[in-house]
């Protein structure tokens, strides 16, 4: 990259890692509110509602919005015929949505889903403006736009979820807060973006666009029913109730790997995108990448797998203990998924999707075929499925970057060989801490909590004293710097 785009890119990165600190940690504090206001079958009803939307917004994108980042160049007529066509997409798909909704309580058994499903719909027709705008902002890598945007949303969804909660709406206050909070994001991602709406469409426009955006959109099915086959297979065969339970267990795991892995992919796909003429030059970050995010990633996870019982207990209270052990096993699929979400940048700006399509259909029979058969174990069961298949899904994306840059095994070992050697240490001192400590507090203990997050602290200073891997140091340095220009960024928009 060239110095330029570097430090750009770095900027990015940061306002996309403060939005999604900023947004995570609202959201932690609004799911412990939640949680001691609202009941398990409240948030099971939400995560029905959630396959259906997650679905919808696969059907509404196109990949369209994904081209006006990829293209080297775009102009007006472009920008309109992607809005145009996004815009009818998404009135065909909301009006699909609100009529199929019935059919979809009937293969869940829950007619409480009919309603809320026809009232989230309203938002795929405010995410229309919304992809657009958030599209020429990638774009020009201005994520401080939207991450201001984001963090607006944030706020407005989880303070209107809270009183709503209090004045006894049960899981209408998750459906409420979600409608005003995308309302929010798009009118400030338009006057960022200083996007103006016009309705225009070019077939000869729409065809250029259609075949990248196609196999992106096929990208986004394939994710769907991944990402979600778990949580329709447990509301069809264990219930709202265990849904509920997964569900917490599981967005708690995803809130931390999304904090290390989702806060730069969309940075660097627009960075990627710019250089991918350059074989050398894309591996070279990439491998710089993926050792950064695992030095933070592995760390976060395996702490997160050792403090979960004092962590569910004490944040979301006694009722919430059946979300434990289902959490720690899936940590481990976060670490997987973390690693492989590194490559997806790449994927996409070096037009490897075919490759990915094949991996992710490969993925998705397996990962149903196991859901079915650890099913009688319960949520448990379904965790292990997922961790098993996460694994086999991680060596297929990496055969395709091996097979597509001058990038080896040696090259992924060695990216890898540092997180795997601190974590070791943090492993072991965590085993040792915790045999001592049940002599004196119980596992689900404030105190507990303290006494591993202090001994995963310790195991990686004591690891750095030994190895003092170089890549640390140069990971904790590139933070400074960045920061520091951050840090003016954002008093420059203050002070204006």
């Amino acid at each position: 990259m060239s110095k330029e785009l570097k430090e750009r890119t770095k900027i990015a990165v940061f306002w996309n890692i403060f939005n999604i600190l900023f947004s995570k940690t609202s959201r932690m504090i609004t799911s412990i509110i939640l949680a001691r206001i609202l009941f398990p079958e409240d948030f099971g009803l939400y995560g029905l509602t959630l396959i259906v939307i997650r679905f919808g917004r696969r059907l509404t994108n196109f990949g369209f919005s994904t081209v006006l980042i990829q293209k080297k160049e775009i102009d007006k007529k472009e920008i309109d015929t992607v809005f145009s066509a996004s815009l009818a997409i998404n009135l065909l798909v909301f009006g699909v949505l609100f009529v199929g909704a019935p059919y979809f309580s009937q293969f869940v058994h829950s007619t409480r889903v009919i309603n809320l499903v026809r009232v989230i719909s309203i938002s795929f027709i405010l995410n229309t403006f919304i992809m657009t705008a958030e599209s020429l902002l990638k774009r020009e890598l201005n994520f401080k736009g939207i991450s201001i945007a984001r963090s607006a949303r944030s706020i407005t969804s989880y303070s209107i979820a809270i009183v709503l909660a209090l004045l006894n709406f049960g899981v209408w206050s998750l459906i409420i807060g979600e409608i005003a909070s995308v309302f929010v994001n798009m009118v400030l991602v338009i006057i960022f973006a200083r996007f103006v709406p016009r309705l225009y469409f070019k077939m000869s426009i729409f065809k250029n666009l259609y075949s990248y955006g196609m196999r992106v959109s096929f990208v986004q099915y394939l994710n769907y029913f991944i990402n979600n086959i778990d949580y329709l297979l447990i509301g069809r065969f264990l219930g709202t109730e265990a849904l509920g339970y997964y569900e917490r267990a599981f967005n708690l795991m995803d809130m931390t790997r999304r904090q290390v892995g989702r806060s730069m992919n969309e940075a660097l796909f627009s960075a990627f995108s710019r250089i991918k003429e350059d074989a050398e030059r894309v591996v070279k970050n990439l491998r710089q990448v993926l050792s950064y995010t695992s030095l933070v990633a592995y760390p976060i996870l395996i702490a997160l797998i050792f403090m979960a019982p004092s962590l569910v207990y004490n944040l979301y209270g006694p009722k919430w203990v059946n979300t434990i052990v289902p959490l720690q096993i899936m940590c481990v699929s976060g670490l997987v998924k973390t690693i492989i979400s590194t490559f997806f940048p790449v994927i996409f700006a070096m037009d490897f999707i075919n490759q990915r399509i094949k991996a992710q259909i490969i993925y998705l029979i397996l990962l149903g075929g196991m859901i079915f058969l650890f099913i009688p174990y319960g949520i448990n069961g379904v965790a292990v499925a997922v961790v098993i298949s996460s694994l086999i899904y991680g060596i297929l994306i990496l055969r395709i970057i091996l097979k597509g840059l001058p990038f080896s095994l040696a090259d992924f070992w060695k990216t890898q060989k540092a997180p795997i050697l601190y974590s070791s240490f943090q492993i072991v001192f965590s085993l040792i801490a915790l045999k001592f400590a049940l002599l004196y507090f119980d596992i689900k203990s404030i105190p507990m909590f303290f006494i591993l997050a202090l001994t995963s602290l310790i195991a990686l200073l004591t690891a750095h004293l030994i190895f003092r891997d170089v890549t640390y140091k140069n990971l904790v340095n590139e933070v400074t710097v960045v920061f520091q220009k951050f840090r003016k960024s954002t008093g420059k928009a203050v002070s204006k």
